[in-house]
């Protein structure tokens, strides 16, 4: 771990926003609001609610700073409670959204050494047509291949590769053992975690004499701009064009996207999920974690995909499907309470059949 500069009251309210009530404090480190017994002196805690007795127990617990919702720490400051215990106690910096702030206390306050240090690790490959922007870090054993385009401030990581042609984006991180394949193009500021795999061919066979013949994928993946992909996610390449997902979408660990799809901005699709080829999902869509989505169908924008879904025809935009096959969620809600009833029903009807 690395020691985090200090993060001091007047800084917080430009960087969450928050208006800062009580002394002025500076910070080094996220407190988790779960803990027991005494906290850091120099540690913040993010609250989703502040009261009298949450007020008490992180005063007590010596933290430098709590954030809370707004209107729970006007609330309190009016209390007598918060009267006595202002004074010495925590500084107080009120948010609109709580956790929007742990997301940017997160990363100023985070401890972990850099994935890699600017420069080319002696262990590395780069190829000499390869180009490399300013301030680029490549760590140990990592490749770039010929002709591939890497702009200012990427990382790359322990392991990983980048292949042939391709393009990553200005402070794009890629983490360790992530594989970019020939030609993939990665906008900036994305971030990939450990063992990504994007570019891969697609599962696209042909029946053959002798068994199924491969079809070989000779597109490509485009990422927009401020992608995220969780570790051990697969992108396939698509068969003639492009794989596309677009800007600011996050994809979770494990999730599996088939050839020729396209996914709109603003997207989350959670762990385990898989979307076969050739389906397109519209912008601020979010599909919960081990939902399947059929080839070839057409998911709405806005739409919402409950866990474990199974998706076999398209969604209209603005809807909320569930079950399997999916289906509108108040309908799929009723189906499964009318299945509970079943017992219930049968045993006051067998006697009549």
């Amino acid at each position: 771990m690395t020691e985090t500069q200090p993060l001091t009251s007047a800084e917080a309210r430009d960087l969450l926003p928050a208006r800062t009530d009580g002394p002025a404090v500076a910070v080094r480190r996220l407190w988790d609001a779960a803990a027991g017994g005494p906290a850091a002196a120099d540690a913040v805690v993010v609250l989703t609610r502040l009261d009298a007795d949450a007020w008490a127990r992180w005063r007590d617990a010596g933290v430098a700073a709590v954030v809370a919702p707004t209107g729970d720490v006007d609330a309190l400051a009016e209390s007598t409670a918060a009267g006595t215990g202002g004074r010495g106690g925590p500084a107080r910096w009120a948010v609109a959204d709580t956790r929007l702030a742990l997301a940017r206390l997160s990363r100023r306050l985070d401890p972990r050494p850099p994935i890699a240090a600017v420069g080319v690790h002696p262990s590395a490959v780069v190829d000499p047509s390869a180009r490399l922007g300013a301030r680029v870090a490549v760590g140990p054993l990592a490749v770039v291949a010929a002709d591939a385009r890497i702009e200012d401030d990427v990382v790359i990581g322990a392991g990983t590769f980048v292949g042939a042609g391709a393009r990553v984006g200005a402070g794009t991180v890629l983490r360790e053992r992530v594989v970019i394949e020939d030609g993939v193009v990665v906008g900036r500021r994305c971030h990939l975690q450990a063992g990504a795999v994007i570019g891969g061919d697609g599962f696209g066979f042909a029946a053959g004499p002798h068994g199924a013949e491969r079809i070989h994928h000779l597109g490509t993946v485009v990422l927009g701009d401020e992608v995220e992909v969780g570790a051990n996610a697969c992108i396939d390449r698509a068969t003639l064009g492009a794989t596309v997902v677009d800007a600011r979408s996050k994809i979770d660990n494990l999730v599996q996207i088939g050839h020729n799809v396209r996914i709109g901005s603003d997207v989350l699709i959670a762990g385990q999920t898989g979307i076969a080829g050739s389906t397109t999902v519209g912008d601020r869509v979010v599909i919960g974690g081990a939902a399947g989505v059929a080839d070839h169908v057409e998911i709405g924008h806005d739409v919402r995909i409950a866990g474990g879904a199974g998706v076999t025809k398209s969604v209209p935009a603005g809807e909320t499907w569930g079950g399997y096959p999916a289906q509108p969620l108040r309908r799929w809600v009723r189906e499964r309470y009318l299945i509970g009833r079943l017992e219930a029903i049968w045993a006051a009807v067998k006697g009549r059949v």
